[in-house]
């Protein structure tokens, strides 16, 4: 209809800890449109030295960096697995605090980037209970499966490749020949690690790269990935805003 107003955008908050590009894909997708009708309003960083807070500056986005260490939560060097899963817990429920009190908006759609920490429930049931999705980037196919011969039989391992070097370890069954396909995936987040239902898939062929090259040609795909399945999640949560 002529002169209709449209609603307010979509507030996005992001999560880095490293280099920040697929930060930055989200930022120019943002400006162009791809991702319609939203606005990232905040960018949380892990790492002191993140080059997404650089981004961030040029983007005119604001910033903050908070870490489990730096920011007093765990001892540097500790060891102990009881005071490590102690200090995580608060941690993650003192940036849940964060995200959900402090700055001028409260998110509406968390987006994990590179974000190098695996959330506890501290973090995730305040967001789930004040309705805010958190999605995360996963260089793996949801519920990839390797083959394993028991007794002649085949069983299935499902998220043979949640958690850290997913890349390697995906490279290393495909030239076994314990799995046939490869990918990368947006998914939403859980307790049970890169596990949550997916947004967005995409396989990615392997025609025996080595690591590194197979590496670069994940990553040269994760750009557009993480910018349709936002841009689908950000849809969803303007469609629901309009019930």
């Amino acid at each position: 209809m002529a002169g209709q107003q449209q609603p307010p955008p979509c507030r996005i908050l992001v999560m880095a800890s490293g280099n920040g590009s697929n930060f930055q894909a989200l930022i120019n997708a943002v400006a162009a449109s791809s991702i319609p009708n939203s606005q990232i309003i905040r960018l949380i960083v892990n790492r002191g030295k993140a080059y997404a807070t650089t981004r961030a500056d040029q983007a005119g986005i604001p910033w903050e960096y908070f870490n489990l260490i730096s920011n007093g939560f765990l001892a540097k060097g500790e060891k102990d697995e009881e005071k490590v899963a102690e200090a995580r817990e608060k941690y993650d429920a003192a940036l849940a605090t964060k995200v959900l009190t402090e700055g001028p908006e409260r998110p509406e759609l968390v987006v994990l980037a590179g974000w190098m920490h695996v959330f506890s429930k501290a973090f995730l049931i305040p967001l789930e209970a004040a309705g805010i999705k958190i999605i995360n980037l996963h260089p793996a196919l949801p519920g990839e499966s390797l083959r394993i011969s028991v007794s002649c039989l085949f069983i299935t391992l499902l998220g043979a490749f949640d958690g850290t070097h997913a890349i390697e370890r995906a490279h290393d069954a495909l030239k076994t020949g314990t799995i046939t396909r490869a990918g990368i995936m947006v998914h939403y987040v859980t307790l049970e690690v890169d596990q949550g239902a997916p947004v967005m898939v995409q396989e990615v062929e392997w025609h025996g790269e080595e690591l590194a090259q197979f590496e670069e040609k994940l990553h040269s795909h994760e750009h557009e990935l993480i910018v349709k399945a936002t841009a689908k999640v950000v849809g969803e949560i303007l469609e629901e805003r309009s019930k």
